[in-house]
């Protein structure tokens, strides 16, 4: 069901020097799964926060989405509805989708309250998700705040730890930040943990394309809970180049939808002394994941085998485009995340800096060229929260995104994006609606 393929940037290895490449390994479904429409079964829980913030329009247009979620909702599908002040309360407990009058009308009723125990709405949600988990449907808890956890508890490595532990069970966890003043370390460190996605809206109508996006990739969805397995040779350093959750060797890779690949860069270091006059193999790597009907599957070991070449005969071996791109988006998120921390310290100097370096090695890359325009202008303009937010949500959709098929590496047209999958488009701004 799934291909893995593994690219290098250069098909060969250079004798006599030492030898630094880039490995691109992609997991993308096999060309006769394009067709079939069948779909995992959703049991969610839309977890509201209606803390006194959220007041008037936010709160308007987060049960808006709430709403626009459950239309798409088919009648197998469950749902709970949860929202939290000072105290988390079930407004809808866990039920099949057969009555969406009810379940929109109950939601239309959510009113503004106090503080904000995020982590005690989290929980109710997962709770009522638990009640029906099993492995032939995503269980997942969407989670959505616009301010910083006040109320029950309210340490983040605590709660990345039941996260992560929730997500071990089957149940996973997305998160969904509004505006300028919510924690975005703790938003997208619990989607993380939780194996689920980070999105953020800056208005309330920005809202509408996260839970667009989340709709389409859960209906889309064929294969969770994705682990790559790596072996190299004692003579191979090996280096993660985006920043995928996991332990040495053993990465995981984001759920994987029809129509998208999952993917993992590698940097490859290897001594001259080790590189003979034959073929050898330098990777090797296989994909553990679970299929739609929750049964464990593997893909068979892949390898990659390169044959030493003289300098001259390896000169003229042209780099891979693709690989090369996705060096350039990994390089274009760690400067992102080099400027947000510049911003937090108040050195906007040194933000400036950076961003220039990214433009200059983004330059012939116009996505890259006009993500990186985007965010620059919250620097010109010293907006701090919105710069910080935006570098940190893009550099980890640049990490972690699920990147289309024939996808074109160096042009960008808006009106291409648009009509794909919203869970592939390629956004200059990930707080913005693109349309």
């Amino acid at each position: 069901m799934i291909d893995l393929i593994i690219t290098p940037e250069i098909n060969a290895l250079c004798n006599n020097k030492d030898n630094e490449l880039n490995v691109l390994v992609q997991a993308r479904a096999k060309d006769d799964y394009q067709f079939i429409k069948k779909r995992k079964n959703l049991n969610l829980a839309i977890v509201i926060d209606r803390s006194g913030s959220m007041s008037g329009q936010p709160l308007e247009e987060a049960k808006k989405s709430a709403i626009m979620l459950v239309e798409k909702l088919a009648q197998t599908d469950r749902i709970s509805i949860i929202a939290y002040d000072n105290y988390s309360q079930i407004i809808v407990p866990s039920t099949l989708c057969h009555n969406k009058r009810f379940i929109i009308g109950e939601i239309s009723r959510i009113d503004v309250g106090g503080s904000t125990n995020l982590h005690g709405g989290w929980l109710l949600g997962a709770e009522e998700v638990a009640k029906y988990k099993n492995n032939k449907s995503i269980n997942r808890v969407l989670l959505l705040s616009d301010g910083n956890a006040n109320g029950g508890i309210c340490d983040p490595f605590e709660i990345f730890r039941q996260v992560d532990r929730l997500s071990e069970t089957g149940i996973s966890t997305s998160t969904y930040g509004l505006g300028h003043h919510f924690n975005e370390e703790l938003m997208i460190g619990m989607a993380n943990n939780g194996k689920g996605q980070g999105y953020y809206g800056e208005t309330a109508e920005d809202l509408v394309d996260p839970f667009e996006e989340e709709f389409e990739l859960l209906a889309n969805t064929i294969a969770t809970n994705l682990k790559l397995k790596v072996k190299i040779p004692h003579f191979v350093n090996l280096k993660s180049m985006n920043q995928l959750n996991g332990t040495y060797l053993n990465w995981s890779i984001p759920d994987l939808a029809l129509g998208g690949e999952g993917w993992a860069l590698f940097k490859l270091s290897i001594k001259k002394e080790f590189i003979k006059d034959k073929p050898m193999e330098v990777l090797s790597c296989k994909l553990e994941y679970k299929n739609l009907e929750g049964d464990n599957h593997s893909t068979e070991d892949h390898k990659l085998i390169l044959e030493p070449l003289k300098p001259s005969a390896f000169s003229e071996i042209e780099m891979n485009e693709k690989v090369n791109s996705r060096v350039l988006e990994v390089t274009i998120a760690d400067y992102q995340r080099e400027a947000r921390e510049a911003a937090l310290r108040g050195e906007w100097h040194q933000v400036d800096r950076i961003i220039g370096y990214a433009k200059n090695i983004g330059d012939h890359h116009e996505w890259l060229k006009q993500n990186i325009m985007a965010i620059e202008k919250y620097a010109i303009n010293r907006q701090a929260q919105q710069f910080t937010k935006e570098a940190y949500y893009s550099a980890e959709k640049l990490d972690k995104r699920l990147a289309s098929y024939n996808e074109d590496a160096v042009n960008y047209n808006i009106d291409h994006e648009i009509a794909k999958p919203s869970f592939l488009r390629r956004k200059l701004e990930r707080g913005k609606r693109m349309y």
